[in-house]
């Protein structure tokens, strides 16, 4: 993970994609999700954004919050969810152009570090190959972390965002730094689509 430019940060990224599925896991920061639906609803408006919620993220955002502010679908990322998009994991996976995992948590990016496919949207982001950013919320580091970090990028199709500072809310002041910046999500899968010869743009795909 690196550190982000905040002055390019802040510049409304193109994106191109139509069709965009983020996993909003169980970070604090998931209650600011619905800000960046709204964002992206202003930003982008021709855009699709589907929403799959962890149980732990669920503390923090309502489900029908969620489905209030976005045109895709929208549900519990549990095999027993009566919301799964048809097919569970078949369906999400094919109803994307890209993935973003928004916020990302330590415990969240190391299951997928490690393969694990015990909710529907793992198991798509497991088997996919098409683009997938990492927005990362993590309060530390080590390096063990580091280390399946960096096997994940060994994914051509996967990268995290940059960071930029942020207030810690463990620790009470601005110690911190977060990835969790719609913007820097944007960039990444758009960088990723221009550089994959297997996705093709939405123009090419119609």
């Amino acid at each position: 993970m690196t550190t982000a430019d905040p002055a390019a940060a802040m510049a409304l990224p193109v994106f191109t994609y139509r069709k965009l599925t983020l996993l909003v896991t169980g970070s604090v920061n998931a209650a600011l999700v619905p800000y960046w639906l709204h964002w992206l609803n202003q930003m982008y408006p021709d855009l699709t954004v589907s929403v799959g919620v962890s149980q732990m993220a669920q503390r923090f955002v309502q489900l029908d919050a969620l489905r209030a502010l976005t045109s895709g679908a929208v549900w519990a990322d549990s095999w027993e969810s009566a919301d799964l998009p048809e097919r569970a994991h078949i369906g999400i996976e094919s109803q994307a152009e890209c993935f973003g995992v928004f916020p990302a948590t330590i415990n969240t990016t190391m299951r997928l570090a490690a393969g694990f496919t015990d909710t529907p949207t793992l198991m798509a982001l497991q088997l996919t190959q098409k683009p997938i950013a990492i927005a990362s919320t993590f309060p530390g580091t080590n390096e063990i972390v580091k280390r399946r970090c960096a096997e994940l990028e060994l994914r051509p199709n996967l990268r995290f965002t940059g960071t930029l500072p942020a207030f810690s809310v463990s620790a009470g002041d601005w110690s911190g730094t977060t990835g969790f910046f719609m913007p820097l999500l944007l960039t990444v899968l758009e960088e990723l689509r221009e550089r994959s010869d297997d996705v093709p743009s939405p123009a090419e795909a119609k």
